[in-house]
């Protein structure tokens, strides 16, 4: 009778071991879930604060990207601005080349180009496909404080047509310009 109680009393222990190694698991993973999900919903709200004004500043770009593709960062930076004008409820919109001054009711829009390629310019490489991504962060100009960070991109495809290519690679920054104006009216939501 006593090696009975012994063995279910050792089953019980086992039992209890598992249960608790199960639960010890399911709670980490859920918070790790919990923090990675739980920005992305708030990127989406718009900006709790109003602002008055916009600034863009100049884009940031590595020299050497800026060599190979001339031009390419200051259609997009234009095209993002002039969209800007287009999509947003805010007329107060200035370029600057950075943020020397803080001001009430401002955002500043600080852009860094993070990628760029592009497969009609390099005839070496016809496989690969169009690219050119930024990272975006709108800045509070009063505090200093960065309110949203998104990372945007464009591509073209590899199977385009070479014809076809050429102008898609020309439209790739005006494209993401308007992406990165969308992006900029949506944070500011009815501001």
């Amino acid at each position: 009778m006593i090696n009975y109680n012994k063995k279910q009393s050792t089953a019980l222990i086992f039992i209890l071991i598992l249960v608790s190694i199960f639960f010890i698991f399911s709670c980490t993973g859920a918070k790790s879930v919990t923090s990675i999900e739980e920005p992305a919903w708030k990127n989406d709200l718009p900006l709790e604060k109003s602002y008055e004004k916009i600034i863009i500043q100049k884009f940031e770009v590595d020299q050497a990207l800026e060599k190979n593709y001339p031009g390419v960062t200051v259609t997009c930076e234009s095209t993002a601005m002039n969209e800007l004008l287009k999509v947003s409820s805010i007329s107060k919109i200035e370029k600057a080349r950075a943020s020397s001054v803080r001001q009430m009711g401002a955002l500043i829009v600080k852009t860094r180009v993070t990628a760029l390629r592009l497969s009609g310019s390099n005839a070496g490489n016809q496989n690969v496909g169009s690219e050119m991504a930024v990272n975006v962060r709108l800045i509070d100009s009063a505090t200093g404080k960065i309110l949203r960070e998104k990372d945007l991109s464009r591509l073209t495809s590899t199977h385009t047509s070479s014809s076809n290519r050429g102008s898609s690679d020309q439209m790739l920054p005006y494209d993401l310009g308007k992406i990165i104006a969308q992006y900029v009216a949506a944070a500011l939501g009815g501001n």
